[in-house]
Order: C-alpha cells, then structure tokens, then sequence
C-alpha cells in the first residue's frame, strides 16, 4: 500500500488526530481512572500534545493514496541533552497509528524513514524514540531503522490520600517539605554530597546505556539533574530529610500541568529522587510523606523508574501505587552507520 508523508498542522492535522487517537491502542493514562472517567480528557490529553510537537520540531503524519491518515509521529529538541552532549538531539514520542497490523507496520516503516531523513537534513546527529513497550510493531520499526534499546521505563501514580503516615524516621533524622519560595535558600553545601553520589548512584538511565555518547556525561546528566533540582530551576516541590545540617534524602517533583487538567485533580511528577549510602528505608518514608502532606494540594504523584531499578518497584509495589504504563527507548545516531 503506498504511504505519503507530510508534516502537518492546524486544521488538516486536527483531522488527522480525530480519526488515529480514538483507535490507537496504547495511549498513556488511558488506563488511569482519574483520567479515564472522564469524558474525551485522554484524547484532549493526547491531542495537546500533539499540538505542542507540531508548534516545535514537528508532526509527520503518513496518508494512504486516498488521504485517508494512518499514523502520525511527534517529534521534539532535546534543548538539556543537546547542551549536556554538545551535539544535536531529538527525540520521536510514541505514534499514534490504526490498529491494523499490516497497515500500521506499513505505515510506520515510512514514517520513521522520514523522520530520520529529516532530521539528518535539520543537523540532527542523535535520535531517541520513545514507544510503548506494548507496541510490538513500533518497538520492531525502531530496531528496522538502527536504534538500538537502551532501556525501559516503568510509570507508577501515587494516590496522595492525606492518610497519616506511620513515623519511620529514626535516630534524630527529620523531614522536611519545600515549595518554590523555599528550595533556594537550602544551603548546597547540605545537598552537594547529593550531587556527587548521583554520578554514580543512578547507573540504570537510557543514556548510560547509550555506547554512542560518552560514558562519563551521560553519568553526570543524574548530577545537572538533582543540582536543578535542589536549587528549584527543575522543582516546584521538594522533599528532604535531614541528619544534622545535612540534607541525605530528597524527593523533588513538578506540577504537571496538563495531566493536572486531565484528571481534575493536581498530579505531581517529572521528579527525581535519592539517598546517600548508609541510610536505609529513607525513600519509602519520602513516598509515604508525599502521600500524607499532599504537596501543592495535589491528589496523585506519578513516579517513573527504569525496569531494572528492582528495589525501587519494590517499593512501590509495598506500597500499592497503581502501575499504568512502560514505555521502551530507542537511540540512534544519525551521523554515521549503525554498528552490527
């Protein structure tokens, strides 16, 4: 079947949303209540972003000979990773596409074609591809055109119920919770140790699985980071726990604006978090602290962490947070040939 690709927007592209995001079979937070009850909120979630991409790097949407479309694929600049490697990175978030396997995998082998010719004529020289791991025909198109998997990532939503929680915190450590007025006065000489383990405390990402970036970089992406993070640049809200002057856990998080508008209700996020060796069971007090202050009065924390981090799903397993999704990365570079 020939397959015409084209960026879109406006109208023709609002069209193009209409008929491909009611069939497409793995839309995140489809299956998150908060969302899900709610009438048209999934798709009016999807179709913003959408929206968003075709305002910035772009949507390519593949069409039948008839006009009729089949896919659509989003794509974004990584301002922070291009800055962080010195090199021109982009990103593909999960398609929307028909459900019919031989139309869909038709239709997204021509769309990943030229959405690397295009980004290769935009100076591109990396691409990451995001796709629901549910998505065996889009995991396998990604793997046709050279990206290679780097990683899973796993998303949970917290219920932030306001229920007490049970006092963990031991030896004279205490808990402490910021907002946007307060993260900057936090001394970084309490959070820097923070900032140097986090060069080797967070060791599954999809970067440092990445052979072609530098090892040493895609490391200290975990370091930039918990520094934004605790100097409130990537934080709305954080959470720490102190022994003595100085801070050994944290917990930051975002307010999410459109899953916010989604659900109805304020749903955190986009966080990262962690604990200095030698003080155990600090991030199951942080995830149970969330739940009972509710920061910036909101009703969900989504949480995320790569499939290989086994204590962290554990923990939120204990916990009993509500696993809605896990999405696969792809990278690729798009300078040179891949390796076989």
């Amino acid at each position: 079947m020939p397959v015409r690709v084209a960026r879109e927007n406006g109208e023709r592209l609002d069209a193009a949303l209409d008929a491909l995001l009611p069939v497409e079979p793995h839309l995140a937070y489809a299956n998150f209540p908060a969302v899900a009850r709610r009438e048209g909120a999934v798709l009016g979630l999807h179709r913003g972003r959408f929206r968003r991409a075709a305002a910035g790097l772009g949507v390519l949407v593949a069409r039948d000979d008839a006009g009729r479309p089949l896919a659509a694929l989003p794509l974004g600049h990584r301002a922070f990773e291009s800055a962080h490697f010195d090199m021109a990175m982009a990103r593909a978030d999960p398609p929307a596409a028909v459900p019919d396997a031989d139309a869909r995998l038709g239709a997204l082998r021509v769309l990943y074609a030229e959405a690397i010719d295009e980004l290769r004529r935009r100076g591109y020289v990396h691409l990451s591809c995001m796709v629901s791991t549910h998505d065996r025909i889009g995991c396998w198109v990604a793997q046709e055109h050279g990206a290679f998997h780097v990683g899973s990532k796993i998303t949970w939503m917290a219920p932030l119920d306001g229920r007490p929680a049970p006092d963990t915190i031991a030896g004279g450590l205490r808990l402490e919770l910021h907002d946007a007025a307060t993260i900057p006065t936090l001394a970084r000489s309490a959070w820097q140790p923070l900032v140097d383990y986090a060069g080797e405390g967070f060791d599954r990402g999809p970067m440092v699985f990445d052979l072609n970036v530098p090892y040493a970089r895609a490391a200290g992406i975990y370091q930039e980071w918990t520094e934004k993070a605790m100097t409130g640049e990537w934080a709305d809200t954080l959470l720490v726990v102190r022994d003595g002057d100085r801070i050994v856990a944290f917990n930051s998080m975002k307010w999410l604006p459109d899953v916010s508008e989604a659900a109805g209700v304020g749903v955190l996020g986009e966080g990262i978090g962690a604990t200095l060796p030698g003080y155990r069971g600090l991030f199951t007090a942080l995830q149970r602290a969330c739940a009972s202050w509710r920061p910036l009065g909101a009703g969900y924390l989504e949480n995320e962490t790569q499939a290989s981090t086994v204590p962290t799903i554990n923990v939120f397993g204990k916990l009993g947070h509500h696993c809605i999704r896990s999405v696969a990365s792809f990278h690729a570079r798009l300078d040179r040939p891949p390796p076989r």
